[in-house]
This record gives structure tokens, C-alpha cells and sequence, in this order.
């Protein structure tokens, strides 16, 4: 699953960078570091329990 949403967030990202906007740039950088610390998040509470 981690695998599939960084494709998805790596595609998205790519695709924002590709379109020049500034703005969109760092609103896709934003969200790409908010699903990898979800995942993190995520991971780390199934390691503990």
C-alpha cells in the first residue's frame, strides 16, 4: 500500500512540477510530506501493537 501511494504522490508531484506553477508546486510538495508521515504514522502504530 506504501508502495502504491508513492507512485500516486511521485506521479501527482510530477505532474505539478511539469504545469510551472509556483503555488502548485509547493502545495504538492506539502501533500506529498503529509501522506508520508500518515504513512508513517500508520506503520509505526501497527509496529507497536
Amino acid at each position: 500500500m506504501l508502495t502504491w501511494a508513492g507512485l500516486v504522490a511521485l506521479v501527482v508531484g510530477a505532474l505539478t512540477y511539469l504545469s510551472g506553477d509556483v503555488v502548485a508546486v509547493l502545495r504538492g510538495a506539502a501533500e506529498l510530506g503529509a501522506v508520508t508521515a500518515m504513512f508513517a504514522l500508520v506503520c509505526a502504530f501497527e509496529a507497536f501493537n
